[in-house]
């Protein structure tokens, strides 16, 4: 349409490096000369104004002169320039310039929207390879252990503070899955976890649990999982961070083992000073086994034989409350591992009652029971559970014992709005201020001459490893009354 003879185009690089040339010929031309070294040529010219075209010059692609015309790409030439030659005379005609004006200005609008996406492109990788970089940074650097898996639980990737975790090299680790390296006793519970996660039934799930290292040791580890959505090119996939809390088990282990031999020294020292209820106690049954046995003889040299057989009978059961009796203190002084089991919270309460009543007749306290018959079975520790009671109602009987009036003592329990049990010792003594209602519970604070400050702390510690509560509060007339609530799940107990 123009008929020209060439046309030369130079586009300044956006980020100041070296122009992009080229030339386009008209024809079925060859040009042996590269666009740089025309561009070389036609360099004293496109720095021209456009105003003062047509210029004459050396023909750059053959013989001869050749008139040129030069137009700026962009406001102030920031695109490039655009040159082109014809060997017309009359060439640009007015017609020819305002056409090639228009293409300009079209080329350096699409060039610098070009240009701008490019910018904007390089920007966004920029910030992607700075992002990547940093996320790096923090999987290679962390602390905790970081592994990336698969849905079925296949690992992607673990980072260095991982493997050191475990003693296996990433390559190692993702020929494994979780549940390789979980220990059997928590797999199912971590399925279960994963599979509701995965169906989109919990946003996250945190578990501890132990893990079998590559040399075949166990450590203990706190896990929190979450699920990382997919992208296009990104399957979802399964993000685990990890804490080795191995050496706090050990320490609440050994913590646990301190505060079972405390425990035990504690009901030793409050059956000792219970000595002179605890023979009372026994010398019942065995005075009544005296007297049985003396009938008996009784009755033989009457030749009663069924008398006789009567006062044996007596005899025996004697025996049994008596041989009942020591098994019960021999329990409590015994120090053995925590059992716990399905029992009766009142028949537990009955047994502690019987052997502080004497305690509680010496004191001339009124005692008074409460036992719900709807209470349903909890799982726990019998001794644990009987050293709790049995410090409850000793602590009860010595408030009383300094105070004026009636001294009255109330055992109740029943099913509480959890559907656990709760039991409450409730006595009529002074009462607690808000200073020792505050401090009740802490280690070594006691509110008796001769207190050693640990049994409460150590009775609110076995509830608590029960799964339940013990509080205290101060009755509206006068008194305290001592609560705790224990679950009736196996689990939370």
């Amino acid at each position: 349409m123009l008929r020209l003879d060439f046309a030369y185009a130079r586009l300044n690089d956006s980020i100041g490096g070296t122009p992009v040339e080229m030339v386009r010929l008209a024809g079925p031309r060859n040009l042996s000369a590269q666009p740089q070294e025309i561009g070389q040529l036609l360099n004293p010219w496109l720095t021209g104004d456009p105003r003062t075209s047509p210029l004459m010059m050396p023909n750059p692609i053959g013989k001869g002169e050749i008139s040129i015309a030069s137009f700026k790409l962009g406001l102030q030439d920031e695109v490039g320039v655009l040159l082109a030659g014809s060997q017309r005379a009359d060439f640009p005609t007015e017609t020819e310039r305002l056409l090639l004006g228009v293409a300009a200005n079209q080329a350096a609008i699409g060039l610098h929207n070009r240009r701008r996406e490019n910018t904007e492109r390089r920007r966004a990788e920029e910030a992607l390879r700075e992002s990547e970089e940093r996320w790096r940074a923090v999987f290679d650097n962390s602390a905790a252990g970081i592994a990336l898996a698969n849905p079925s639980g296949r690992f992607l990737a673990g980072n260095l503070a991982y493997q050191k975790m475990l003693g296996y090299l990433e390559k190692e680790l993702r020929e494994l899955s979780f549940l390789d390296i979980t220990h059997e006793d928590y797999r199912d519970a971590n399925s279960e976890l994963t599979t509701e996660l995965l169906e989109g039934k919990r946003q996250y799930f945190e578990m501890e649990k132990r893990y079998r290292r590559k040399d075949g040791n166990l450590i203990w580890v706190h896990v929190h999982v979450s699920l990382v959505s997919g992208k296009q090119i990104t399957p979802r996939f399964l993000l685990a961070i990890v804490d080795n809390i191995t050496e706090r088990k050990r320490a609440e282990e050994a913590l646990r083992d301190a505060q079972m031999e405390l425990a035990h020294v504690t009901r030793v020292a409050t059956l000792g000073e219970m000595t002179a209820s605890i023979a009372h106690e026994i010398n019942q049954p065995l005075g009544a086994l005296v007297n049985n046995a003396g009938a008996c003889l009784g009755w033989l040299d009457a030749e009663n034989l069924e008398e006789a057989r009567n006062s044996v009978a007596l005899m025996m059961d004697d025996a049994q409350r008596a041989s009942e009796i020591i098994t019960r203190i021999r329990a409590l002084v015994k120090k053995i591992p925590p059992q716990k089991d399905w029992l009766d919270i009142n028949q537990m309460i009955r047994e502690i009652i019987g052997l502080a009543r004497n305690e509680m007749q010496r004191n001339a306290v009124a005692l008074e029971t409460q036992l719900s018959d709807d209470v349903p079975l909890v799982f726990a520790d019998r001794i644990q559970l009987q050293q709790v009671m049995l410090n409850l109602m000793m602590n009860a009987i010595e408030a009383m014992t300094q105070a004026a009036g009636p001294r009255e003592l109330l055992i109740s329990s029943g099913a509480d709005d959890s559907k656990g049990v709760v039991v409450v010792v409730r006595d009529s003594g002074p009462g607690l201020d808000s200073k020792s209602l505050e401090r009740l519970f802490e280690p070594f604070y006691t509110t008796k001459p001769q207190g050693m400050g640990m049994g409460l702390a150590i009775c609110r510690s076995i509830v608590q490893v029960h799964g339940g509560r013990l509080w205290a509060i101060s009755n509206r007339d006068r008194g305290a009354s001592f609560h705790f609530t224990l679950p009736t799940s196996e689990e939370l107990a």
